[in-house]
Formats: C-alpha cells, sequence, structure tokens
C-alpha cells in the first residue's frame, strides 16, 4: 500500500481531526471575545465613573461633607434604632467615599455596621431610609445585595 492508497483510505479520520481543530479554534475565539467584552465593560464602566467623578472638590464642599458625616456618625451612635439617623449616616459615607474624604475600604467597612445594626434591629423604613439605601448601594456595589434586602423589608 503506497502513500496515496493511505491517504485515500484515512481521508474519514483526516477529516475528523481537521473539523476537531477547527471547531476548538473557534471555541477558543469565543471565548477570547467574551473576555474581551467584560474587560471592555470594566473599563468603560470606570472610566464613566472618573468622568463623573469631579476634578477636584471645593473647599467649602469638603468641610460640609466632613462635618456633615461627624454630626451623622454622632446622631447615629446616640440613636441607631432611628431610620433617620441610619439614613444620614448612609448618605455621608456614600458622599465622603465618592468625593475621597474616606477610603473606599473605610467607608465599606463603616455601611457595613450600619447594614449589621439594620439586619439586627429592624425598624421602620421609611422612604428616605430606602434612599439613602440606594445611595450606598452606588457607593458600594458588593453590598447591592445585602441593600437590596433591607430595602424591601416591611
Amino acid at each position: 500500500m503506497g502513500f496515496r492508497t493511505g491517504l485515500l483510505n484515512a481521508r474519514g479520520q483526516i477529516t475528523f481531526i481537521v473539523a476537531l481543530a477547527l471547531s476548538t479554534g473557534f471555541i477558543i475565539y469565543l471565548e477570547t471575545l467574551d473576555t474581551e467584552e467584560r474587560v471592555q465593560g470594566r473599563v468603560a464602566t470606570e472610566l464613566a465613573r472618573q468622568r463623573n467623578a469631579p476634578p477636584s472638590i471645593l473647599p467649602a464642599i469638603d468641610a460640609r461633607v466632613r462635618a456633615n458625616l461627624q454630626k451623622s456618625e454622632e446622631a447615629y451612635a446616640s440613636g441607631s434604632g432611628l431610620a433617620a439617623n441610619r439614613a444620614a449616616l448612609l448618605v455621608s459615607l456614600a458622599s465622603a467615599v465618592q468625593l475621597g474624604i474616606l477610603k473606599p475600604e473605610d467607608g465599606l467597612t463603616r455601611t457595613q455596621r450600619v447594614l449589621a445594626d439594620m439586619e439586627r434591629q429592624t425598624g421602620e423604613v421609611t422612604p428616605v431610609l430606602v434612599s439613602a439605601l440606594g445611595a450606598a448601594a452606588v457607593a458600594f456595589p458588593s453590598l447591592q445585595d445585602r441593600i437590596a434586602g433591607l430595602a424591601s423589608a416591611p
């Protein structure tokens, strides 16, 4: 049996191997596209966040946000069960992180403490508190599931 005859006899196997190689290459290409889309989505989100962030904060606004954060922390310490105090602290933390006054990790830790208190001591869920929870969800995307549960609580 010669080489030519062997190729003719093995053409089914050769076709299978070529089809397998092509389909594997196509699958790898599709996986690469999916990964690129996710990376491009993250880049677009980060660019949008940077575009919306003010390039510089006016000193008066910075001082006001710091003062409001201090006041809301004091009010929360004196009455953590009140919906207004919870809302004030959540909005102050979200604002401070978005303006760069607090480090994101510090704001996240403080917000987690407030959410843990809210989960332990369910109180009145007012429209103001729901709005504050929304602001916290925007500032801390990793907490959105917990926040959604608290915002929909009766």
